[in-house]
């Protein structure tokens, strides 16, 4: 896996050839997720993201901005996390000049039209209540609160119907300008790049009017778990949906290798523990899972599940057993080599095509400043051994878990 980092107007710019693609993806990604908010902005960052596809100088509005992808067949999309957004164009090698263009478009001259900002209004609130609607969605968003809290890392990405409705044009003028910026964001470029000097002129032409500097810091994460180690949100549902939380690793602390293997090892896949014991031993649910959720500021163990009411708390006291013999170092030396197999073949499987390599690498680069390459990853795993995850196991005794679930 080669790439090469380069500064295009006063921008970091990393190009990533794929000789052996026929796709190449353009993606923009900026620090600007909902961490940056606060309680009366919460949620700007998603619609700020939804408004960008409202039309700009070149691309007037949103049926234009659209359609200048379809001619070329393209996928075109976007997201707001936590911690950054994206905005990403895959089209085949011919296309990506104009991928380049309405992308450089949204992020110079976006208007935010007051008739189209309105209107979205009503279509993220409709998001809104689709996952309020889901209790699967919802008792992760429910859980983020009762264990990180009520600041900016607590606070669901979508923000509040009230907030929504009271967005204006000004403010996201004012939180574009306050995070979009050279030192904010990077471009990434993968997969088959035919002519590398062409895309440099472009990019330099494109973007070299971005404000510089970023006026806007995120708050300092300061981690303080709950008082109560069960929580739970009554939502009339056909079943109850639990979450439960450990503490576990920072994004750039080498153990979490050790620990998204253990995640394998409590569900990763078919044969893991939480799957044969629970789903097919037990009959207990349909969906069970476990991973190990790595981010700058906020990381945790999460296994989350969905139980018939009659049967949770029955359902409950099962999975906290198998927790248990985990953390006690029930691990076999067979389940350490699958999950470790499993694992290394989930990460070379994730960047097999271009847009999945632009995330791989963009999201890496964009919080650490660094990139991990899959030749370098894949060491880490080989270098693992059974006791580093019975280490890491420990950390899910009893004492260490925190139960979520809506009702």
């Amino acid at each position: 896996m080669r790439y090469t980092i380069e500064p295009i107007a006063g921008i970091d710019v990393i190009f990533a050839p794929m000789e052996d693609a026929n796709s190449i993806t353009i993606e923009i990604m900026c620090k600007a997720g909902s961490i940056y908010e606060n309680k009366q902005n919460n949620g700007i960052s998603h619609f700020l993201e939804h408004l960008f596809f409202k039309g700009g100088k070149k691309y007037p509005t949103p049926r234009a901005v659209a359609e200048a992808v379809d001619k070329f067949w393209g996928e075109f999309s976007a997201y707001t996390g936590d911690e950054y957004a994206g905005y990403y164009v895959k089209c085949a090698p011919e296309f990506i000049n104009r991928a380049i263009d309405v992308l450089a478009d949204m992020m110079n001259h976006a208007k935010f039209n007051i008739e189209e900002l309105e209107r979205e209004k009503w279509v993220v609130i409709q998001e809104l209540k689709m996952y309020e609607d889901n209790p699967m969605a919802m008792v992760v968003e429910k859980r983020q609160r009762y264990y990180i809290g009520d600041n900016s890392f607590g606070r669901p990405i979508w923000g509040t119907e009230e907030n929504v409705h009271s967005f204006t044009q000004e403010m996201l003028f004012e939180h574009k300008a306050q995070l979009y910026t050279k030192d904010n964001l990077i471009i990434v470029i993968a997969g088959k790049i035919d002519n590398k000097q062409a895309l440099v002129d472009q990019l330099n032409k494109e973007f070299s009017n971005i404000p510089a500097n970023k006026t806007l810091e995120k708050p300092i994460f300061i981690q303080t778990l709950p008082q109560e180690h069960v929580g739970f949100y009554e939502q009339k549902n056909e079943q109850t949906h639990l979450v439960i939380s450990a503490p576990g690793y920072k994004g750039n602390d080498e153990t979490r290798y050790a620990a998204t293997v253990l995640a394998t090892i409590l569900w990763g896949n078919m044969s893991s523990r939480l799957f044969q014991n629970i789903r097919e031993k037990q009959g207990l649910c349909y969906y069970i899972k476990a991973s190990h959720m790595i981010q700058e500021d906020i990381w945790a163990f999460i296994i989350r599940a969905g139980i018939d009411k009659q049967r949770f708390d029955f359902g409950v006291e099962k999975i906290y057993e198998e927790i248990q013999r985990i953390a006690d170092g029930d691990i076999t030396q067979e389940e350490f080599e699958n999950a470790i197999g499993y694992s290394e073949g989930q990460i070379q499987m994730g960047i097999e095509s271009s847009d999945q390599m632009a995330s791989f690498i963009g999201s890496q680069y964009l919080i650490y400043k660094k990139i991990d390459t899959l030749p370098e990853i894949l060491k880490k795993y080989k270098s693992l051994t059974l006791e580093d995850i019975k280490a890491v196991a420990k950390k899910l005794h009893k004492e260490n878990l925190y139960l979520f679930y809506i009702k």
